[in-house]
């Protein structure tokens, strides 16, 4: 971000370069002295002081290399499958956004990386609050943020300066601290024994780095809040229902993107340094560190644009509805997002301050204690915004739509954390832990779905008509035909004593979301066979949500959704109690097995503020009941011939005045009648055939089918579909006449919706109730170990993950909707794993690590919530995943590689009744069949947005050189493309809304260098984006192109 973003910014712009050059200088002349020692004396000593600091210097890096080896042999090691990252590689290989931390780690991404500031993880295709928690520390922060019609994301915000490892767990794991019902994210920040040299009481670092492929955000229409909208020039109120205020050239948000060069300048529009100081005594351990980054807006890559001039789901649906169109033309984001140009909205300003103590206590004990605080200001895209630019975009060639300078987004978190610990030697039945810790999150963002720059004033009267007038015809120069009436002077403006039309920021939305956890275990050994570990947490949130548009009497389609489906506030509760018994029956067998017990409970505060006051929009509303369907029914012979009778009854006394009429006039004059003396089959003809369809008789009769909020039982309730009426029966010779012919005629587009009756609500201003449940569920894993080198290992578990906040409250429900529902059980998940690992180094004396593991995964998600075509929180039958994961390393201390890779068998959400209720009256027109299970998600699920590529690759390689004074690395990342069979059926059917954003196959290189110039100096240089490629990454929420090739600067001094 620019150095302007901030007063802060501006007073500590030339910082980073500063600490650099000084801390660079003391590094290399004083020879990174420790702080309180003499000068060297003598060559000698001199000499003798330098092997000495080479020795501590390899010895750190020892140390360091034997915690994140750890961590990497564990990959290998444990039966969970699992990735890890150390401090070396994450500072390495660091990108431009935070999504990048997980860039190289196989199988797991983060949804919506570059519009977020955030991470969303998903594994195995399982994402959201919850399912997949991310822990700093042991921490949760995450919450869940509305993208207006988007839908949800789930934010948790992270400094990667601050970062001193990550371990990903795939699936669910009974040891871990923190784990969910797809796995877990665990972040550790940085350690005391990153900075303090072993054998050393203290230790600072610095470390400071600038990038290239940055440029300054444009931030002139970030000041017109607050204002009159008639004091700027040429500024009027938009007449076309956004009800917002459109901004004349000079402060509009809207602006023609800058081109890149392929990253190669340095202009310091991006730059970070993080400075860290620490200290190791006898009885206690205290680390200060601070870090701050600020990034303009990137540019994206070139190579590979051509590839998205077609949207190829869109293509093929076009293609499968008209097979006769062989040319469709396809809006591609390329045309919006133009091949290395600067991507808008992707700016951000990072400051963090950590402070960390431990305090060793006689008889084993030590208390832990954490502070950080974190302020971020990011650029953030409106998803809408972008579709709908693309849309436009279709067919228009080489027309440019400009991209919008979106207000900032701003994140402020405070995370408090406190641990004990209590290990007494030589005692085998304590090896206690607990803690308590807080954190909270404070944010403010533009992206309700509104319109960005709206008036105070609601709806028209936030507009000054003879001055929105004045000023199209006469400031702006439009010609519309009411201009020949409209004055040449300016009119007195209307008062603005209310401040009607001020300027406010209509799309904001504010969140408070409080978060308290306590988590205790304690691991004893009751033979020495047996082991048990005991754990319990509990966990406790309040979440208040605000937003400008709440209460709008004059709603657009725009802030429509925001008073329907946005705010939630409430309060939510949980405690978990889990046990583990690790079991050696014999030398080459090892038992896991254990069970987890979770209590929760959740309530709706602003449901129950509202009702209290009796807001008429938050009153209970007549339930949907279901749906009246008009049929035809082919009648039976006796029907047809008692309907005729009838007719012929009452027809009766017209034809016997008829006769005697025609008579009467035959017999004064045959020429005065008309013809014949008609029968009386001839008389009543048009009133027999009148009603009847292709000369049959029919019924118009009403069926009603069940269909609540709840789709469950749908099938078995509906009469078209269990059997009670077959709409496809023919029915031979009826009435009379040969042939055979429908039974039925019914089409499921007409049908009126049946209500609730209001007599059935005793007190539509009831209060409403916890939810509340509970539920036990089991593990086990058995591990056999083949030999010294091979194990094979097979896992159960299972796991409930209970509501979510968002999803266990609800919105608004005014206007025409009643409801948008709330998620009442759990999820709970059914997970099979089987695995082989092998340690191959024996084979391969000359490597120090020669490992390979292979992993297959069969889970299973019943009652899975998600929302529904009408944006209802529901609950589908369950959501299948299943597919193979292969890690693999070498290393020969010289050289090393990794690779990893991931191959999706299957990934599917399904439910039949639901699928059923898009055609409720089988082989009838107006329906749609859709299949009981589908790849991703149904229509306007999440689900459908979380599908991942069928196969990952990652391969990364190195060499250690010159004494490892000199370290290089190159890492390869490909995916394959998204492809989903169902997404082109729903696009024939028009179904396209909340579709997945299309990728091609992406392969990106990246490649680093780091060099130790003096003892306690290193300089790296970095390559993000090697080969310069545009492309999108998977799973995005919002379609916005990667950052283009970077080249980034660092150095690091450590005294």
């Amino acid at each position: 971000m620019s150095a302007t973003l901030s007063p802060y910014t501006k007073k500590h712009a030339l910082k980073p370069l500063v600490y650099a050059l000084i801390l660079a200088s003391w590094a290399g002349q004083t020879q990174a002295q420790s702080v309180g020692s003499a000068p060297p004396s003598s060559r000698q000593d001199e000499s003798q002081e330098d092997t000495d600091r080479a020795t501590r210097l390899d010895t750190i890096t020892v140390v360091r290399e034997t915690r994140d080896e750890a961590g990497k042999t564990d990959v290998f090691e444990k039966d969970v499958s699992n990735v890890y990252a150390g401090k070396e590689e994450i500072e390495l290989y660091k990108g431009s956004s935070v999504g990048d931390l997980f860039k190289g780690l196989n199988g797991v991404y983060a949804g919506d990386s570059r519009n977020s500031g955030a991470l969303d993880p998903n594994i195995r295709g399982i994402q959201g609050e919850g399912r997949i928690p991310l822990t700093i520390d042991g921490t949760e922060q995450a919450t869940s943020v509305w993208l207006g019609p988007a839908g949800v994301a789930n934010r948790n915000y992270v400094d990667p300066n601050m970062i001193s490892s990550i371990l990903v767990e795939k699936g669910v794991s009974a040891t871990s601290g923190a784990s969910g019902i797809g796995g877990s994210v665990q972040i550790r920040t940085l350690q005391v024994e990153d900075i303090v040299k072993p054998g050393e009481s203290f230790g600072i670092e610095l470390k400071a780095e600038t990038a290239t492929n940055s440029t300054k955000p444009n931030e002139r229409s970030f000041g017109v809040f607050g204002k009159d909208y008639r004091d700027i020039p040429g500024a009027v109120f938009d007449k076309g229902g956004t009800n917002g205020v459109i901004l004349p050239g000079s402060v509009s948000p809207e602006r023609m993107p800058k081109e890149g060069n392929g990253g190669k300048n340095f202009n310091f529009e991006d730059h970070s340094y993080r400075l860290a100081i620490a200290t190791k005594q006898e009885n206690f351990d205290l680390l200060a560190a601070y870090s701050y980054r600020s990034r303009g807006n990137y540019y994206s890559g070139k190579k590979g644009s051509e590839k998205y001039e077609h949207d190829s789901w869109q293509e093929d649906a076009k293609n499968d509805k008209r097979p006769g169109f062989s040319s469709p033309s396809i809006s591609y984001i390329a045309k919006y997002f133009r091949p290395g140009e600067e991507v808008l909205n992707t700016s951000s300003e990072l400051e963090t301050t950590l402070l960390k103590g431990t305090l060793r206590l006689p008889h084993d004990q030590a208390i832990d204690m954490s502070y950080m605080r974190s302020n971020h200001t990011f650029g953030e895209s409106v998803p809408w915004n972008v579709v709908w630019a693309v849309h436009a975009l279709d067919g228009q060639g080489e027309k440019k739509i400009l991209q919008n300078e979106n207000p900032y987004s701003k994140v402020k978190q405070d995370t408090w954390n406190l641990n004990y610990s209590w290990n007494p030697e030589g005692n085998r039945f304590i090896n206690l832990k607990a803690g308590a810790w807080i954190t909270q999150s404070d944010s403010a963002r533009h992206q309700n779905g509104d319109v960005i720059y709206g008036t105070q004033g609601d709806g028209w009267n936030g507009r000054d008509n003879a001055w929105d007038d004045y000023t199209d015809c006469h400031i702006l120069g439009r010609d519309l035909p009411m201009c020949a009436k409209v004055p040449t002077t300016p009119p007195d403006k209307e008062s603005n004593a209310d401040g009607r039309f001020n300027i406010v920021p209509r799309a904001l939305q504010i969140t408070d979301h409080r978060r308290t956890g306590l988590n205790l275990s304690n691991e004893m050994t009751l033979h020495s066979t047996l082991d048990l570990s005991l754990q319990a947490d509990f966990t406790r949130e309040k979440l208040k949500q605000h937003d400008a548009s709440e209460n709008l009497t004059h709603l657009t389609e725009l802030n429509w959704g925001v008073n329907h489906m946005g705010p939630r506030s409430g309060t939510r509760q949980q405690w978990n109690f889990g046990f583990n018994f690790d079991w050696r029956p014999i030398d080459w067998l090892q038992v896991n097995a254990g069970a987890r017990y979770s209590d929760y409970w959740s309530y709706d505060d602003q449901l129950a503020e509202m009702r209290s006051q009796q807001h008429k929009d938050w009153a209970i509303r007549p339930a949907l009941k279901g749906y009246n369907y008009q049929v035809q029914r082919l009648m039976t012979d006796q029907e047809a011939n008692a309907y005729e009778n009838k007719i012929i009854q009452s027809l009766t006394p017209a034809y016997e005045k008829y006769k005697e009429d025609w008579q009467t006039w035959y017999d004064f004059d045959p020429s005065f009648v008309d013809g014949p003396l008609l029968t009386p089959e001839e008389f009543m003809g048009d009133q027999l055939q009148r009603g009847k369809v292709n000369g049959y008789r029919y019924t118009d009769e009403s069926v009603f089918v069940p269909s609540g909020q709840s789709h469950a039982g749908f099938t078995a309730n509906n009469p078209f579909t269990n059997g009670e009426i077959d709409t496809s029966e023919k029915v031979t010779d009826a009435q009379g006449q040969k042939g055979t012919v429908d039974k039925y005629i019914a089409s499921n587009a007409n049908r009126k919706p049946v209500y609730q009756d209001e007599s059935e609500i005793p007190n539509r201003w009831e209060e409403p109730k916890k939810q509340k449940d509970h539920a036990w569920v089991p593990h086990i894993g058995l591990t056999a170990f083949v030999t010294d080198d091979i194990r094979i290992y097979a896992r159960y578990n299972e796991f409930v993950r209970f509501p979510s906040l968002f999803e266990s409250s609800m919105a608004m429900a005014g206007s025409s909707k009643s409801s948008t529902g709330v998620a009442v059980s759990p999820e709970h998940a059914y997970n099979w794993e089987i695995g082989y690992a092998h340690n191959l180094s024996g084979y391969f004396p000359s490597l120090d690590y020669a490992d390979v593991r292979i992993n297959y995964f069969n889970n299973r998600i019943k009652d899975y919530i998600d929302r529904d075509w009408d944006f209802n929180v529901v609950q589908f039958a369950e959501k299948k995943m299943s597919g193979i994961e292969l890690q693999a390393r070498v290393d020969s201390g010289k050289y090393f590689a990794n690779f990893g890779g991931t191959y999706r068998l299957k990934q599917q959400l399904c439910d039949h009744d639901y699928a059923q209720t898009f055609n409720p009256i089988p082989g009838a027109s107006g329906g749609r069949n859709v299949p009981g299970c589908v790849d991703g998600g149904f229509p306007r699920t999440f689900a459908r947005t979380s599908l991942q590529p069928q196969y990952s690759l990652n391969l990364d390689v190195g060499a250690r050189l010159l004494e490892k004074k000199l370290l290089l690395g190159a890492r390869a990342v490909y995916h394959s493309a998204a492809k989903n069979k169902d997404e082109g059926a729903f696009g024939a059917m028009g179904w396209a809304y909340n579709r997945a954003n299309y990728w091609n196959p992406i392969l990106v290189f990246d490649a680093y260098a780091s060099y130790q110039v003096q003892k306690n100096l290193n300089v790296d240089v970095a390559i993000s984006n090697l080969t310069n490629q545009y492309y999108l990454d998977p799973m995005a929420r919002t379609s916005i192109p990667a950052p283009g090739r970077t080249v980034r600067i660092g150095m690091t001094a450590r005294f």
